[in-house]
């Protein structure tokens, strides 16, 4: 639920030019050009909404994009994002902003939805600017996680950055790297992308596609 860095941001503190991508950068850099106008997609964590307003510049108009917080800062946040000029946002009331955790996702998403929805983003962690002691919480970012994994289309893909380095985060990181490692080859891909010889603790990125069958529409 970080602010998104720029892309000449190796850590929250050191900066260099044309520098190798931030972990959320690779989630956006992966992701982006495999999504089109169209798809269904949900933001699992809205935080101040920049992941919703990279998710919906690419699948509307004529797509959906559920948004899911447990905090109605972070759901008010991300609709001044939206309705901000400079997003240029079309179709916004194809947007749904849900407030609860992503672990509830089945009780908000329609039913028909599911095995059609063809990305999930997690950006884990805290919402910037607000108590830090609300943060994303391993049990239910797994619980999440598995029913993401059952409403995801295939060829479809969920990006997840992963914070270490605050009290918790090193503990979900390690699990969401743990229960992605033990996904079914021959079901999904997973991938970890992160700085190695770093000071701290860098960010995370792990990401997952669905194997898709040869018949099934894929991404490229």
């Amino acid at each position: 639920m970080t602010e998104p860095e720029d892309i000449n941001t190796l850590s929250h503190t050191t900066r260099f030019p044309v520098a190798l991508p931030t972990a959320l950068r690779w989630s956006h850099a992966l992701l982006g050009p495999r999504l089109r106008a169209g798809d269904v997609v949900v933001d699992a964590t809205a935080g101040n909404g920049h992941d919703t307003v990279f998710l919906a510049q690419r699948v509307l108009p004529g797509g959906r994009v559920f948004v899911f917080d447990v905090q109605a800062a972070a759901l008010e946040r991300t609709k001044s994002q939206i309705f901000d000029d400079k997003s240029q946002i079309k179709q916004p009331d194809a947007i749904a902003l849900i407030h609860a955790g992503h672990e509830r996702l089945e009780e908000y998403l329609p039913p028909e939805l599911r095995g059609g929805i063809r990305a999930f983003m997690f950006n884990l962690g805290w919402l910037p600017g607000s108590d830090k002691a609300c943060i994303t919480r391993t049990e239910t970012t797994l619980t999440a996680l598995r029913k993401a994994t059952d409403w995801l289309a295939e060829g479809g893909m969920i990006t997840i950055v992963c914070y270490p380095g605050h009290d918790g985060g090193d503990a979900e990181a390690n699990a969401v790297e743990q229960w992605a490692a033990h996904l079914p080859a021959d079901s999904f891909e997973a991938q970890k992308i992160a700085f190695l010889n770093l000071d701290g603790a860098p960010p995370r990125c792990v990401v997952l596609r669905k194997r898709a069958r040869l018949t099934a529409r894929t991404f490229g």
